[in-house]
Order: C-alpha cells, then structure tokens, then sequence
C-alpha cells in the first residue's frame, strides 16, 4: 500500500489506496470515516497498515482494525464487525451516544444561513477568504502546508507545495456557477441548493468535497479548516434531516 509522509513523520494515506483490501466493505468506511470528520473534532492516529483511531480529546472515540473484506470498530467498548453499509446507521448511533460534548463538532460550524451561502459551503470558515487574511497571510499560508496533507494524491489539483499569497473574494468568487444557476431557478421560487433539491448531483453547486476523501492520518485542525467549510452535501442534509 502507498503512503505519504507529512512533514512532521505523519503516515498518509489517501482512502481509495485501502480499497483492494476492503473490497465490499470499502465504501461503508469511506462513509464512516467521512460521517466523523463532519459530525466530530478528533486526530486520527493511523500505522500505514491496518489500525486507525481516532482520538478526540486525549481520549478514542472510535478505533479500527482493518481486514481482508471487513473492518472492525470498537466505540466505547463495543464492537461492530462490517462488512457493507447496512448497519452503520448502527454505528452512528452508537458513537453518537458516547461522545462528549467537547468531542461533538460545534453547531456554528455544522449548519449554514442559506441565505447568506446558498450552496452549503462556508466562506467565512475559509482559510483562503480574503476576509481571514486582511492583517496577514497566515490563513492562507495555513491553507496551503494544510492542503498538502489533506489532498495531496487525492486530487490532482490540490496539493500545493509552495505558498501562495492568492486569497478569495469569499462569495463573489466561490459561488459564480451556483449564484447563476439560482438567478435562473429564482422565478420558480428556489432560492438555494437546498430547496433545488439536486444538490448531490448538480455540478453547478459550489465547490465541496466529499469529507472522506481526505487522506487518513490528518489532525483535528486540519479537517476543520479544510474539510468542514467544503462539506455541501452533509451540510445540507443535516439541515434537511432537521440537526
């Protein structure tokens, strides 16, 4: 299996490369993986082989062990055998029930004025927005040394290796195909992707990432400042779902 190495001797790995180990088990643990990025705020240790925890607070949240075609997970003592998606709604409850509040992700990061970004994605939670760097170019330098562990080998369009004072216009600049997709849409009453209702398949909606895709071994801060604000899809489901 190839891995990466971040600059501080962390092990990477982008999610896809443990698919010919999953097989049929894989796409339930790029759910899961990605359902904990979004919902909880935790470091994931990974060995480059077969065990990965994540670590929230100076304590597990949730461990796994990954097999030929399976992977197990232990939460709080109890442990899940999965081979397919079918009883992750399982696992979600169960991790659910035993994190602490100071492990949940905070509601501010988690839901969206619509009215404000229409799509999901948080502009203001952007490392790039020109608004987080008006002093200096400290959010945007943290974005970029950040996006080379998040996505480098994941995208080939991410993965920057130099640092670039480039910074974004927030909305202006994020939301041009979705804010003439909505202009359009606006005399049919739909005002954002979440009335739309085509949001998990719509091209022209913003610019999100799946929060599974990143590579495993990141840190807590590195998913809230590089997954978090790009998490259209769960983001709106979660308001669709009512919280």
């Amino acid at each position: 299996m190839a891995v990466l190495y971040a600059n501080d001797g962390r092990i990477l790995t982008p999610p896809k490369n443990l698919e010919p180990l999953l097989k049929n088990a894989f796409p339930a643990f790029f759910a899961l993986i990605g359902h904990i990025r979004f919902f909880y705020v935790a470091d994931e240790i990974w060995d480059g082989r077969a065990s990965l925890v994540f670590n929230a607070g100076g304590e597990t949240l949730v461990a796994f062990k990954l097999d030929d075609g399976a992977f197990d997970v232990n939460i709080a003592g109890k442990d899940f055998r999965i081979i397919d998606e079918k009883i992750l709604s399982s696992v979600y409850s169960a991790i659910k029930q035993a994190a602490s509040d100071s492990q949940r992700r905070p509601e501010d990061q988690l839901a969206v004025d619509l009215n404000e970004y229409p799509s999901g994605i948080r502009c203001d939670l952007c490392q790039l927005n020109r608004l987080n760097n008006v002093n200096d170019f400290s959010g945007c330098e943290r974005f970029h040394v950040m996006t080379r562990h998040c996505y480098f080998g994941v995208e080939d369009d991410w993965g920057e290796t130099e640092f670039s004072t480039n910074t974004c216009a927030g909305k202006a600049d994020c939301y041009t195909k979705t804010l003439a997709c909505l202009k359009k849409k606006k005399k049919k009453g739909i005002h954002n992707c979440l009335e739309c209702g085509e949001y998990r398949t719509c091209r022209d909606c913003g610019v999100g990432h799946d929060p599974g895709e990143c590579n495993l071994g990141i840190t807590a801060e590195e998913v809230t400042c590089l997954i978090i604000p790009y998490c259209e899809v769960e983001r709106l489901n979660y308001i669709k779902e009512g919280k």
